[in-house]
């Protein structure tokens, strides 16, 4: 007898153990266990959804070799760490997307589909605080330099990830009838991201730098500065100026019609320090 009560005691310390695991458990949109590839949605203030890929941690060559055909100077040769993973748009952030949060359009070329363009640094710093303030464990933010490049590359070297062909990845200034073009319509890069080339140039959260040839863990960038970042090439340039090292900065108010962006995904609390650009 005293042996079954020791039993049920036992299993009711397992069940309790079980449940108490179970309240604790992290919701669904908690970033846990994930792997390269994985994708998931979030819905935006208005409505819209937006499609992100996970992309895990681990280390990269950022920048370009002296040889590349194109280079620029500040394209600091570098192995980088990531060391924290963070969900990535799989596509620029659409003009469909831009209205449901921020109900007007700026863009120049008007189609839903198509990338959301003429926003500035600080436009973008708007839409990201109106989105963050409809999500609870989640957040949003511009990916870092490093961030970004690291998904463009995909575990690539070659100037142009994907299927290394420059017409197959991007829409530039050969192919694109001098305009922008509904997302996802080109290839791919082998973790499943589009147009990191050419379409439209993305904003980064970094403020301008030259980095250093020294082996890096999640650089940021400067903690000020006169110029934020912008990445990828677009529907304007030659295809030398949409390569994955290719770095431009602009003053965070500018506006332009190749200018715009796709979000970071992450954890709330899990976000690079940035200064607010004025």
């Amino acid at each position: 007898m005293k042996a079954k009560k020791h039993i049920f005691g036992l299993m009711a310390l397992v069940l309790a153990a079980v449940s108490s695991a179970q309240d604790a458990a992290p919701t669904p949109n908690v970033v846990v266990g994930r792997k390269t590839g994985d994708v998931m949605n979030i819905t935006l203030p208005g409505g819209a959804e937006m499609e992100m890929i996970w992309c895990a941690p681990g280390s990269f060559d950022m920048g370009s070799p002296m040889n590349e055909a194109g280079r620029l100077d500040d394209e600091t040769r570098r192995t980088v760490s990531i060391s924290k993973g963070f969900w990535l748009g799989k596509y620029e952030v659409t003009q469909r997307q831009w209205e449901s949060v921020m109900r007007h359009n700026p863009s120049k070329f008007k189609d839903h589909d198509r990338p959301v363009e003429t926003v500035s640094w600080n436009d973008c710093d708007m839409f990201i605080r109106r989105v963050n303030a409809s999500m609870k464990e989640m957040m949003v933010r511009l990916p870092t330099e490093a961030e970004w490049e690291y998904a463009c590359r995909a575990g690539s070297t070659t100037p142009v990830s994907g299927s290394g062909q420059i017409g197959e990845m991007a829409w530039y200034d050969t192919n694109s009838d001098s305009q922008t073009h509904a997302v996802g319509q080109n290839k791919p890069n082998a973790w499943g991201f589009y147009d990191m080339h050419g379409n439209v140039l993305e904003w980064c959260s970094d403020w301008f730098s030259v980095p250093a040839a020294d082996k890096a863990v999640d650089p940021k960038g400067p903690p000020s500065g006169s110029f934020k970042m912008l990445r990828g090439g677009c529907w304007f340039f030659y295809d030398r100026d949409c390569r994955s090292a290719y770095r431009l900065k602009r003053e965070p108010k500018l506006r332009n019609c190749i200018f715009g962006f796709r979000l970071v995904c992450t954890e709330r609390g899990q976000r690079p320090a940035s200064s607010i650009a004025k």
